[in-house]
């Protein structure tokens, strides 16, 4: 075989193997990122399950309030009660839209609840610091 053809052959052979790994690199990025997105999507599954959850606690406390502004007494501890419900549901809320954010790289303005990268300073949206 010509030595040219041999290295026009050799040359084509490095840049398929280059080319193979680069799309081994792609589909392991890709397979990350559907299993980022699996788990953020039960995650919102979550969280929605959980504001019902919450929700409903303040509609009962709600009820409560309006039956003591017409008279009537609530159990002893009720209010107490869906309180520390309230505060619980809350709490669990916060937690997953922490694990949210951390599989999305992303971190929440506390002043508009915009969205903002990792390591971003200020918000995209209002300017406000992070």
């Amino acid at each position: 075989m010509d030595e040219k053809v041999k290295d026009l052959l050799d040359k084509i052979r490095g840049a398929a193997d280059v080319a193979a790994d680069a799309c081994a690199d792609t589909a392991r990025v890709a397979g990350r990122k559907a299993g980022q997105m699996v788990d953020v999507a039960k995650l919102n599954v979550q969280l929605f399950d959980l504001n019902g959850e919450f929700n409903d606690t303040l509609r009962q406390l709600g009820q409560v309030m309006y039956d003591t502004h017409l008279g009537r007494e609530a159990e002893s501890g009720t209010v107490t009660g869906l309180l520390d419900q309230a505060d619980q549901t809350a709490a669990r809320i916060a937690e997953v839209k922490d694990r949210i954010a951390a599989l999305r790289q992303t971190q929440t303005c506390p002043a508009c609840g915009a969205p903002c990268g990792k390591e971003d300073k200020f918000c995209r949206r209002c300017g406000g610091a992070l």
